[in-house]
């Protein structure tokens, strides 16, 4: 029994060390990578702020040109010349220097070198003329101009027109109707406008007979005085139309309808309608 499980103990570990083994790789070997660390520095890094650009240099301002002064000089007058430097005047006053005596054999050699050409004497400057200062011409008195007398502050008065004075309006033929049986408040209305118009307060018998009419809108007699009062208005033109409706309602009232025509008549005579005028004057006088 020892010798069995020694036995087994001894090739146990043979058989487990070639099945632990890795097999063996076939093709080419495996790359070898090599990895570096990651700095610090480098994941902290960051970048580089864009620095501003600078600003462009202003163009130099262009320099102001100085202002020359030229003195005042009469056209009339002579020019005068230039005034002499001192440094000519210097050079004029200075004597020549004193050339050293020639020989006799220097003399001809160095007029035979030399060109027989003499230097032009310097112009002496001209002597400065003084002259004559010139006054300007003195200017001419500007004319004064004529004094005008100052605006009167009163507006001139316009020519008074006299006011032509219309021609009367013709007579309203009278009237003699009597007020026929109304209702009494359309009675008293009519009799207020009545006085109104007799009294020449025109406006207010309009308005009384214009609410009487509101009351009795088909009594022919409200609308006979209301044509009236237009009549003695002026206004002939809406009295004849009143009328007109007037004797639209008056029915077999002769008087209402004869005086209705006789102010149709005057409306039509006052308008220029003479033929109108006429046949309204002979209906008045058929009824």
């Amino acid at each position: 029994m020892r010798w069995g499980s020694r036995f087994l103990a001894a090739i146990l570990p043979v058989l487990l060390l070639p099945a632990c083994s890795l097999p063996s790789r076939e093709g080419p070997p495996a790359p070898v990578v090599q990895v570096t660390p990651r700095s610090s520095s480098s994941a902290t890094t960051r970048p580089a702020e864009s620095e501003p650009a600078p600003k462009p240099a202003e163009p130099p301002k262009p320099e102001k040109p100085r202002t020359q002064v030229y003195a005042y000089q009469d056209p009339a007058a002579p020019p005068e010349p230039e005034p002499v430097r001192p440094e000519q005047t210097a050079q004029s006053s200075e004597p020549p220097a004193s050339e050293p005596p020639r020989t006799a054999a220097q003399a001809p050699a160095a007029s035979a070198d030399k060109p027989k050409t003499e230097a032009p004497a310097q112009a002496s400057p001209p002597p400065r003329q003084t002259a004559a200062k010139t006054e300007p011409p003195k200017p001419k008195p500007k004319p004064e101009p004529p004094i005008m007398p100052p605006p009167s502050s009163e507006a001139p008065t316009p020519p008074t027109q006299v006011a032509r004075a219309e021609p009367a309006p013709a007579p309203v033929p009278a009237s003699n109707l009597a007020a026929p049986t109304l209702p009494p408040a359309a009675q008293a209305l009519a009799n207020q406008a009545e006085q109104q118009r007799q009294s020449g307060d025109y406006t207010g018998a309009a308005a009384s007979l214009e609410r009487s009419l509101r009351i009795a809108p088909r009594e022919a007699y409200l609308w006979n005085r209301l044509a009236r009062v237009r009549m003695e208005q002026g206004q002939t033109v809406q009295a004849g139309n009143l009328a007109s409706r007037s004797n639209d309602l008056a029915g077999s009232n002769g008087d209402v309808k004869r005086d209705n025509w006789r102010m149709i008549a005057e409306a039509k005579r006052r308008a220029g309608d003479a033929d109108g005028a006429s046949d309204a004057e002979r209906r008045a006088n058929a009824q």
